[in-house]
């Protein structure tokens, strides 16, 4: 379909350079994928996967883990599951809090961040609307599911992992929206990226620190308990003793380095194909071009067409042409991109003069890093899709009705 689509806008499988697509393995598959099967026809275009999508899928895999994290989540998605299925609960809530619960959406990408930061601000006022909604007057299913949730919510593990998520979905969800900004380029990305993998790395002990820090409090002012009953395993034939066992801390800390070690592996991997993809294209940027003791490698960037002796001329070309310019007093916004040295050129007409270096630029800055878009139309056809059964299926019952 992507050939034929192709073909009919008279555009060359040839000519091009680079192709984005989600996760998903028919499309990003290594073996079989459509990326793989484009590569067969021009090994030239590079892939790169969704950044955004990548990047919520470290997150949705590293909360699932560890045990006590999936319970949280799972706590998380319950207590939205409770307001939302009654509006008198649901305006009980909004009343005494000013604001409503989330919902966890594995495929909006900031979802478990909104959820889990209203959680920690409203703490306090929800375990109140819970304790309300024990009261007599409501009925006993109301009763029963409000004093589960509430023994959930007032537990040690629940608010170390509140505290944890929160700090490290923050981050995330910071990375998501600057993933999203317009006229980002494959460096900028990869920049971004590198700084959120060295951010949690660096403050790995730190961000579990103040997690428990934060429960510890909580649990102080609330009087919560901060242990649990130690379960005993029964020993076998043979065995003197048991295990001495780790404290309810030492395994609560335990599962949250194991999740923050998954988020970092997670950036590690999925993102480094994209980070040697930024590699091979760093001789464009401004600083780098116009420094001819810095080496390029256009072998990397498999543009063969293009010879490193026309190439090195018009580097020369260039830089004696902007040092000309910035003498005479002219602003040196050449220097921010690549983007803006592609400007740059246009601006003074040099097009003709360095068509390499503009080709190179072009390739460069027309690589998708997401893919965002087609996602939200994906999302928006597939409840279009829905309304229509819906629509079909009340048609139906009411003509069966009618006959009947």
């Amino acid at each position: 379909m992507i050939l034929q689509k192709l073909k009919k806008d008279g555009i060359d499988i040839q000519n091009c350079r680079g192709q984005a697509y989600d996760n998903a393995a028919v499309m990003a598959g290594q073996h079989t994928g459509v990326q793989k099967r484009i590569k067969e026809i021009n090994p030239k275009v590079e892939f790169v996967a969704c950044t955004n999508h990548s990047l919520n899928l470290a997150g949705v895999h590293a909360a699932s883990v560890a045990v006590n994290s999936v319970t949280f989540f799972g706590t998380m998605e319950r207590l939205f599951l409770f307001f939302s299925s009654s509006t008198h609960r649901w305006d009980v809530l909004t009343s005494a809090t000013g604001q409503d619960v989330k919902r966890l959406i594995e495929t909006r990408w900031s979802a478990r961040g909104d959820a889990v930061s209203v959680v920690r601000k409203a703490y306090s006022k929800i375990l109140t609307v819970l304790e309300d909604l024990t009261g007599e007057k409501e009925n006993g299913t109301t009763r029963s599911d409000a004093g589960v949730l509430l023994a959930a919510l007032q537990s040690f593990s629940f608010l170390c992992f509140l505290g944890f998520w929160d700090s490290v979905l923050k981050e995330i969800n910071d990375s998501q929206a600057y993933l999203q900004t317009k006229k980002l380029n494959l460096q900028q990305c990869d920049l971004k990226l590198q700084a959120l993998r060295a951010f949690l790395m660096e403050n790995r002990d730190q961000l579990i620190d103040n997690s428990v820090t934060y429960a510890k409090g909580i649990c102080d002012d609330l009087g919560i308990a901060m242990d649990r009953r130690c379960r005993k395993k029964k020993t076998m034939a043979g065995e003197t003793a048991g295990d001495a066992g780790l404290s309810y801390e030492t395994e609560l800390r335990r599962d949250m380095y194991h999740s923050l070690d998954r988020v970092i592996q997670e950036i590690t991997t999925r993102f480094e194909q994209l980070h040697n993809l930024a590699e091979k294209y760093v001789f464009l940027n401004p600083s780098n071009l116009v420094n001819l003791e810095f080496d390029h490698y256009l072998s990397d960037v498999h543009d063969d067409e293009i010879i490193a002796e026309e190439f090195n001329i018009e580097r020369k070309r260039l830089q004696h042409f902007i040092s000309v310019v910035t003498s005479q007093g002219d602003t040196e916004t050449w220097k921010d991109g690549p983007l803006e040295l592609l400007q740059f050129i246009f601006t003074y007409h040099l097009e003709n003069s360095v068509p390499n270096i503009v080709i190179l630029l072009r390739i460069f800055l027309t690589i998708a890093v997401s893919v965002a878009g087609c996602e939200e139309f994906l999302k928006t056809k597939a409840n279009q899709k829905l309304f229509a059964i819906y629509n079909e299926y009340f048609t139906f019952t009411k003509s069966c009705h009618f006959v009947y």
